[in-house]
């Protein structure tokens, strides 16, 4: 019997040393398989857990702002139909309505105040370019094709100054600038404009949406 008992813990010791042997085994095998990957393979896997992790990710606000629309261009003169329209007289000035139609096929802004003078029948200025009038805040419009803006041009009776101080001219055009636009047309108008520059006779507000409104006499 007590050789039998030595004999059954051998048995069992060798035993527990094969299972041991089979599962170091096995890990070396598993570890091995890992790390022998092919580097594509793993570049792969890489590739992967990162495309993962950027469909998760919150979008940045770069992608947000480069979906933002395209600004509208200014109106040039070249697009612009400018007419004068009906006015009206208050305190010894003469007020005439200038409007700016967009005469193009797409839309485009217009801001600010236009640049108005008298000139002779041969196109020379008289006097001094109209001041601006600030009784109108200045605002960004969009014009449709077709659609209008307006301002208030003022002009002060020559009367209004003595003679060596105005030196009356008589007027046969308007010169008008679109607001930022270096090109100007030349409206028919009859005025008496005073040639002495330092006599601020005329003076036009910004531009407003809509066409202008005739001004009370």
């Amino acid at each position: 019997m007590p050789i039998n008992a030595r004999t059954a813990r051998n048995s069992l010791t060798s035993a527990i040393a094969a299972i041991a042997v089979i599962l170091a085994a096995g890990c070396g095998s598993q570890s091995s398989s890992s790390a022998g990957q092919p580097a594509g393979q793993q570049s792969s896997v890489a590739a992967a857990s990162t495309r993962a992790s950027a469909a998760t990710a919150p979008a940045s606000s770069s992608a947000s702002s480069s979906s933002a629309p395209a600004s509208v261009p200014s109106c040039s003169t070249s697009s612009l139909r400018i007419t004068l329209g009906a006015g009206g007289a208050a305190a010894g000035t003469d007020f005439t309505v200038l409007d700016f139609t967009n005469g193009g096929t797409s839309a485009c802004t217009i801001f600010g105040f236009p640049g108005v003078s008298l000139t002779d029948s041969s196109g020379a200025q008289i006097g001094a370019a109209a001041t601006r009038n600030p009784s109108k805040p200045p605002a960004l419009i969009t014009l449709a094709p077709g659609a209008k803006a307006n301002a208030t041009l003022g002009v002060a009776n020559a009367e209004n100054y003595p003679a060596s101080a105005c030196k009356p001219t008589a007027a046969a055009k308007l010169k008008v600038y679109p607001p930022n636009q270096t090109q100007a047309v030349e409206l028919p108008f009859t005025a008496t404009g005073c040639a002495v520059s330092s006599t601020r006779q005329l003076s036009v507000t910004t531009v407003t949406a809509g066409a202008g409104q005739t001004v009370p006499r």
